[in-house]
């Protein structure tokens, strides 16, 4: 007899959800907690779900590259998986009611703190303070996202002292960007504490790093696997996750070319580097790490077909 799915309220794109993520191998039905917040994120318009169907699109086309790659341990499914579940962060904190779901993807929406909107006057609301920004961006429900978000804490990388640091979240300190990055944190405890030991270890760890390159790796900050073995047990999900995000999110959400985001992102590996965040998160690996980031990105270039699949979406 066939698990039935969980039942939804409300909301559409439950068989959408449910079958992308059976194309990657997976029962999502076996997990009504995370099944429900893919739906809520499906839902958005041009959805954050939509992006890891995208993203698990593009993996299909580098795969038959990829996997001539001697260090290449993982499977096309590993693969896609991570992709599907890498913004189910972006429903909030794992201990988050129904309604502070809510609140919090309303703050991921798209349609929301867009620098083409004529109140932000050209600004890009990443670098404005929370409070500012939920002042121009004036939402329904403004006065019970504040308190609920002044309830939170942050990951917040300084980038100074080449530190990391919980600090409680501070409406008058923080950016948007601040907040957003948080995503990364909550998916890895999402599928951590959701999972039940039936998802595996790379896939959450991999699914909940794709910010690397700005300092974030909730695995590291957890304890669980020392810096060394990161690179020689994920060196090479790592990376292809993370370039994969990007260049998804250059095509798509910020309209560039194929060949200017492989310039966009080629900038930013270079960037990391020279900041040290690189070596931060991959120790006495650094050159190594920049090497494979430059193989992979490589291997992305080769491919200018994805920008066209990725827009005709």
């Amino acid at each position: 007899m066939p698990y039935e799915k969980p039942k939804i309220e409300k909301l559409e794109k439950k068989d959408y959800v449910f079958d992308e993520f059976h194309k990657a191998g997976f029962k999502i039905e076996k997990f009504p907690e995370i099944f429900e917040r893919a739906v809520e994120l499906a839902n958005m318009p041009d959805s954050h779900f939509d992006d890891g169907v995208k993203m698990s699109e593009i993996v299909e086309i580098l795969w038959q590259d990829l996997k001539k790659e001697n260090d290449i341990k993982f499977t096309i499914e590993e693969l896609k998986l991570s992709c599907l579940f890498h913004d189910i962060g972006k429903s909030g904190p794992p201990n988050a009611n129904r309604e502070e779901r809510f609140m919090i993807e309303q703050l991921f929406n798209p349609i929301y703190f867009n620098p083409k909107k004529p109140d932000f006057k050209g600004r890009n609301p990443k670098q404005i303070l929370i409070k500012e920004a939920l002042q121009i961006e004036n939402l329904p429900n403004r006065d019970k996202i504040v308190n609920y978000l002044q309830s939170l804490f942050l990951h917040i990388y300084d980038e100074k002292n080449n530190t990391l640091k919980e600090e409680k979240l501070d409406l008058d300190k923080h950016t948007m960007i601040d907040l957003w990055r948080e995503h990364d944190y909550w998916t890895y405890q999402l599928l951590q504490k959701f999972g039940d030991n039936q998802i595996s270890r790379d896939v959450i760890i991999v699914s909940s790093t794709h910010h690397t390159l700005e300092g974030h790796d909730p695995a590291m900050i957890d304890g669980e696997i020392p810096n060394e073995a990161i690179t020689l047990e994920l060196l090479d999900k790592y990376l292809i996750l993370t370039l994969v995000d990007k260049y998804q999110a250059f095509i798509e959400r910020s309209g560039k070319t194929h060949e200017e985001t492989v310039k966009i992102l080629e900038k930013i590996i270079n960037d990391s580097k020279k900041r040290g965040v690189m070596k931060k998160i991959f120790s006495l690996n650094e050159e190594k790490v920049y090497g494979e980031y430059i193989k992979y990105l490589g291997i992305i270039k080769k491919h200018p077909e994805m920008a066209e699949i990725i827009k005709k979406k």
